[in-house]
């Protein structure tokens, strides 16, 4: 399986075998990204990892994301298993698991998902699987590291290029849009947001640039961040318009 996330899965299914579980869910999130490189959407059709002791994993998906499940890192080396529509996902995913038992679930998963295991496997007992997989995402691993990295420089060089862009005049709302276009020529796959919050719009710590001119000798207070590889960063700087 291409590393790191046959590893992971590894320890995420060893983890849930020493926390007593009978299996562990993860549905779309930062998790199932983290332990299969699959950045599934979080639709009402469920997506659901399905990681039990002793057992293989499974990634349960609607026959209609199948190509894109099968296209991700992980998809020609673990069971894809598919259900559709008019079909009982709840039903295609208890066949994966035991009729009773402690099961953790992502803490990110819709209630409407949850509700749903529950009534498939009544005899169930449920809990937070951040237990379980916060542990082992506590400890970045190279791979990790790297993707952290190049979204710090990414976002470091960001800053320094709009320093150097003269806001006198410019509307905030420019600022914000240079300033992401700098985030992606840096090497951000996306940008999440851009604050440019000039003058008394500083004090709004969640300001959305508008249409207001910078002027000279205004503080002006940017906070901006995106995703390298799934990763973030987030940087919040203050400074004087000259």
């Amino acid at each position: 399986m291409a590393t790191p996330f046959g590893d992971r899965l590894r320890r995420a299914a060893l983890a849930a075998e020493q926390a007593k579980l009978a299996g562990l869910l993860v549905t779309p999130s930062a998790d199932l990204r983290y332990l299969t490189g699959y950045d599934a959407p979080p639709f009402e059709r469920l997506t659901c990892l399905v990681l039990r002791p002793g057992a293989d994993p499974v990634l349960l998906v609607p026959e209609l994301e199948r190509p894109r499940a099968a296209s991700s890192p992980v998809g020609d080396a673990i069971e894809l298993a598919t259900w559709r529509d008019g079909d009982d996902a709840y039903g295609a995913l208890a066949g994966f698991l035991p009729d009773q038992g402690r099961f953790a679930v992502n803490d990110t998963a819709w209630a409407v998902h949850l509700l749903g295991f529950q009534k498939a496997v009544p005899a169930a007992t449920w809990r937070s699987g951040s237990a379980v997989v916060s542990r082992l995402r506590v400890r970045k691993d190279p791979e990790e590291l790297e993707l952290l990295s190049r979204a710090a420089r990414g976002a470091d060089e960001a800053f320094r290029r709009i320093t150097a862009l003269r806001m006198d005049g410019l509307r905030e709302e420019e600022v914000a849009a240079s300033l992401s276009d700098l985030l992606r020529e840096h090497g951000h796959d996306t940008v999440d947001f851009t604050i440019v919050a000039s003058g008394p719009n500083g004090a709004s710590p969640h300001h959305e640039p508008g249409g207001r001119p910078i002027r000279a000798g205004e503080e002006v207070v940017l906070d901006f961040g995106g995703t390298v590889g799934g990763y973030f960063s987030d940087m919040t700087r203050t400074v004087v318009v000259e």
